[in-house]
């Protein structure tokens, strides 16, 4: 499992979200063999702790079937703040989500709720609606695996 802290106390005590994928390559690159790693968000805030090998086994997967991954959405050039690269860095994708979750509430996580229908409480997303309410499978699953890294 890999932990961070960010800040719930609003936007001014943490970076902007965009800029945690790139500091946590950065610091994964001069930290070596410990694997993906973010930076502590400035004032603490609750603890972060998604496991690496669920992401790997279940969340990657998900997010390259439903296209989430493809150039003209998140991958290569990326869209919006989500940088993936389809699986071809696990490490990075793992980084880069990581930026996308709220700790103290998963399922206000900007990576449930913008690809969300808007009918069934999403937000606006440009990629359309990839799951189009709350039981489906796959968002089932990414609920399940935030909710288990967000500790109090």
């Amino acid at each position: 499992m890999r932990t961070w802290r960010r800040s719930g106390a609003g936007a001014k005590d943490a970076p902007p979200l965009w800029l945690l994928p790139v500091l946590a390559l950065l610091v994964g690159w001069g930290a070596g063999c410990e694997g993906p790693q973010a930076p502590q968000a400035p004032g603490g805030g609750r603890e972060l702790a998604l496991d690496y090998a669920v992401f790997v086994d279940a969340i990657e997967p998900i997010l390259q079937e439903r296209g989430c991954s493809a150039s003209a959405c998140h991958g290569n050039q990326g869209s919006g703040e989500l940088l993936l690269t389809g699986g071809l860095n696990p490490e990075a994708d793992f980084t880069a989500v990581g930026g996308h979750v709220t700790p103290w509430e998963a399922s206000a996580s900007p990576l449930l709720r913008k690809p969300l229908a808007q009918a069934a409480g999403g937000d606006v997303h440009g990629g359309g609606d990839v799951f189009l309410d709350t039981s489906d499978a796959d968002y089932r699953t990414l609920l399940q695996w935030l909710s288990a890294g967000s500790t109090p």
